[in-house]
């Protein structure tokens, strides 16, 4: 099993990273796309996979932290990319749900992004809260779409739209919730192969448990619930994600 988005770098696993991660991998789960989201956190993030080869380090600038981030930002994360390995850009994009953030601004550093995973030929991990219109139409602009969107909550209208560009999605705790009738939805019309899966940890902890602190042993249970709505195996739905993520951020070893 591949986790398609995990911030693993995250403070909050500071003191216990080492047991999560192994914990994790006795279960099965090989792997951990782990997005830095400032420059600030670069070092950190490459020095991790280092140490936990199992982290996979995607390097970006996440419209969260818009406010802190510098137009001489993107020329280090250009410079840092051509000198580092990263599986993707990213995490970037628009956030257009929480108050204060500069959409002009975000825009900015995201076509900027965009950008830079076309001179550097990586794909892009999106972050898209409320903007997923946006974030497209600036792929659209781009003419690039070799982008996945995690946590993703698109409507059937958006989502045939980019499934069309080939853009793939990422799922999370979210379609645990019981209520999540939208997401229900989403991910019987989403072809199995567009599909990967995340725990987005140590946030949105899957359902009954939003309160607690996401771990990396959680995509399982995000994987059982995606078998049980879409009425596909759960070994079939683990092969065809780990395909999907060796795929997309061009992994080259083996994963069962």
């Amino acid at each position: 099993m591949i986790d398609a988005h995990i911030h693993l770098n995250d403070s909050r696993f500071d003191e216990n990273r080492a047991d999560l991660i192994q914990q994790a991998m006795t279960a099965g789960i090989q792997k951990f796309i782990t997005p830095a989201v400032m420059v600030s956190g670069f070092s950190k993030l490459k020095r991790l996979s280092t140490q936990f080869p199992s982290i996979i380090p995607s390097y970006g600038l996440h419209p969260y932290f818009v406010k802190q981030h510098k137009v001489d930002d993107l020329k280090y994360l250009d410079l840092w990319l051509s000198a580092n390995s990263s599986c993707a850009v990213g995490e970037c994009g628009l956030d257009y749900f929480l108050k204060g953030l500069d959409r002009q601004r975000q825009q900015f550093y995201f076509e900027a992004q965009i950008e830079l995973a076309k001179k550097h030929n990586l794909p892009l991990v999106l972050h898209a809260r409320g903007a997923v219109e946006a974030v497209f139409n600036a792929l659209k602009n781009a003419d690039y779409y070799h982008a996945m969107i995690h946590s993703y909550n698109g409507s059937i209208q958006q989502t045939e739209q980019l499934l069309n560009k080939g853009i793939k999605f990422s799922f999370g705790g979210a379609i645990c919730n019981p209520n999540a009738h939208k997401l229900d939805k989403l991910i019987k019309y989403c072809p199995i192969d567009s599909i990967m899966f995340e725990t987005d940890a140590p946030d949105q902890s899957p359902y009954p448990h939003v309160k607690q602190m996401n771990i990396p042993l959680n995509l399982i249970q995000v994987i059982k619930k995606y078998s049980e709505i879409s009425n596909i195996e759960f070994k079939l739905c683990l092969q065809n994600s780990v395909r999907a993520c060796m795929k997309f951020f061009n992994l080259s070893h083996k994963i069962d």
